[in-house]
């Protein structure tokens, strides 16, 4: 297939469903033409796309097209931390500012996929306490792709859609079938899914009776399209908010959602953006960020005209006291108190991987009060209590953990690169970037160092430098299956990194430009 041939199907993707293959991610593009071809029979990538583009009307071709360039790869409560942001603070805002006659909670997942995603929502939804008899709950979930939503009303998942998933979701919401697991009807009913080409611009037959959507969720979508495409989708999703409406994004996608009307929201671990109406602010285009203080009640503002995330949730609504489980799974830290602290960082590990931060804390920090630990598991105590410290926004605590941690290994790469996450929370791009440099001096092939250091670059307008590590990362995973899970990338598979270097591909060369 030549060049120009390329960019005539090029064109059409993009006219089509919007979807934007720049020439420096051509090699891509054409293995994935030369595997449709493959698939449907076609003798050479040429016949099969003039194929595609020659009947631009067909649904079906479509559908097979939308299939091969996008990757609707996504697992059961991927990234925990946003999801707990939406259950701790997004939702008991919304119902604490709602009029005391609308009882309707309305949800939408715009790129749903397989339905992973709104189910998930609907599970952490149905386990808090905003569920109640006299509350409606509706989670819409819409997509392009006609076969990743047939899979997801069918609600039927195998191993893969689970990966790192506490043993409570599988036992307490799916049934266990021949093949894999069937979600329980309850959950299943709960959410609906309709089909949304978010390029169409016409979103009104699928959204004008689902009324002003209170979240939405539309995460590694607009990293597929071009900047103008972006904007245009971005206004389309914004009109469909509540006034007082959220929206949430991939971090990689975040640079990209910039509007007059939105103000970014930190939260440990994740970003939102908030409807400035909702807020009474309206005069700033993009305020900064919130900063974590070392305040034990979390991130708060040092500006007296910022949002305090904590006032709004403890005076708007009672609070969670618990993320995504009920209190009764969670490991008691008063439990077998001197069984060694081999023991206790097992079950250190069995609260963190519940996202009970503080019950990590507390077991990681008896260990260290009641004798002094193993030197050979002192280390990894550390970096525990560092990531704990980390996720519950106590940046200066987890600084001094992940310090000690070193201090008992200095040769552990994750040691390091949590440290580097460290320095970036506290906005010292500068330092990070040099901690992740010994990371690649001690793991040249760390491929989220790479990434981390592409990011950073670009944001210091460091081009050259951003360009090498993105380069470096896709070398390192060109050769990786899709469903590879990288070290140190929380459950982020190879194909979803790909998706996240693309994005920053972009950025980075949109500078240079």
């Amino acid at each position: 297939m030549t060049d120009a041939e390329l960019l005539k199907f090029c064109d059409f993707v993009r006219n089509q469903i919007g979807l934007d293959f720049p020439q420096k991610i051509w090699g891509s593009l054409r293995r994935n033409l030369a595997r449709g071809a493959a698939v449907h029979g076609f003798g050479s990538v040429a016949e099969f796309a003039r194929w595609v583009t020659e009947s631009p009307g067909d649904e079906k071709r479509i559908d097979i097209l939308v299939g091969l360039l996008t990757v609707g790869e996504t697992f059961f409560f991927r990234d925990q931390r946003a999801l707990e942001g939406i259950e701790r603070v997004v939702v008991p805002n919304i119902v604490g500012t709602r009029p005391e006659h609308d009882k309707t909670l309305r949800i939408w997942s715009a790129g749903c996929a397989t339905g992973e995603e709104p189910y998930s929502i609907a599970i952490l939804l149905k386990r808090s306490p905003w569920s109640s008899s006299d509350r409606q709950i509706r989670i819409l979930g819409t997509d392009i792709n006609k076969e990743s939503l047939e899979k997801a009303k069918k609600a039927f998942y195998k191993e893969w859609s689970f990966r790192g998933v506490p043993s409570w979701l599988r036992k307490d919401h799916f049934c266990k079938v021949p093949g894999g697991y069937a979600l329980d009807p309850k959950i299943r009913s709960m959410v609906e899914f309709r089909r949304l080409n978010l390029v169409s611009f016409d979103y009104s037959s699928v959204l004008d009776d689902f009324g002003p959507v209170d979240l939405v969720l539309c995460r590694n979508t607009l990293m597929y399209f071009t900047s103008e495409v972006r904007k245009r989708i971005i206004e389309h999703v914004l009109f469909r908010l509540n006034t007082q409406g959220w929206l949430l994004v991939s971090p990689s996608e975040v640079p990209h959602v910039v509007h007059s009307n939105l103000r970014l929201v930190t939260l440990p671990g994740a970003i939102f953006f908030q409807i400035k109406s909702g807020l009474g602010e309206k005069n700033q285009l993009v305020p900064p960020l919130a900063t974590m203080s070392n305040n034990r009640s979390g991130p708060v503002s040092q500006k007296k005209d910022w949002w305090n995330i904590d006032e709004l949730r403890e005076s708007q609504a009672p609070a969670s006291k618990v993320s995504l489980l009920p209190p009764s799974v969670f490991v008691s830290h008063k439990q077998n108190e001197t069984t060694g602290t081999a023991v206790d960082l097992e079950r250190a590990h069995k609260a963190f991987d519940h996202s009970d931060y503080h019950t990590t804390i507390n077991i990681l920090k008896n260990v260290s009060s009641k004798t002094e630990p193993d030197p050979t598991l002192l280390g990894a105590v550390c970096y525990l209590l560092a990531k704990s410290y980390a996720n519950l926004g106590w940046i200066e605590e987890a600084e001094a953990a992940i310090e000690k941690a070193i201090n008992e290994d200095k040769l552990n790469v994750a040691y390091h690169y949590i440290y580097a996450s460290i320095l970036q929370a506290k906005e010292l791009p500068e330092k990070a970037a040099e901690r992740l440099e010994k990371v690649l001096f001690l793991d040249p092939d760390h491929i989220m160092a790479n990434i981390s250091l592409a990011t950073l670059e670009t944001k210091l307008n460091n081009k050259t430098e951003a360009l090498r590590h993105i380069r470096n990362a896709m070398t390192l995973l060109e050769g990786l299956s899709p469903e590879y899970v990288a070290p140190d990338s929380d459950g982020a598979t190879a194909a979803h990194l790909r998706e996240i270097l693309m994005s920053t591909l972009a950025t980075a060369e949109e500078g240079i430009g």
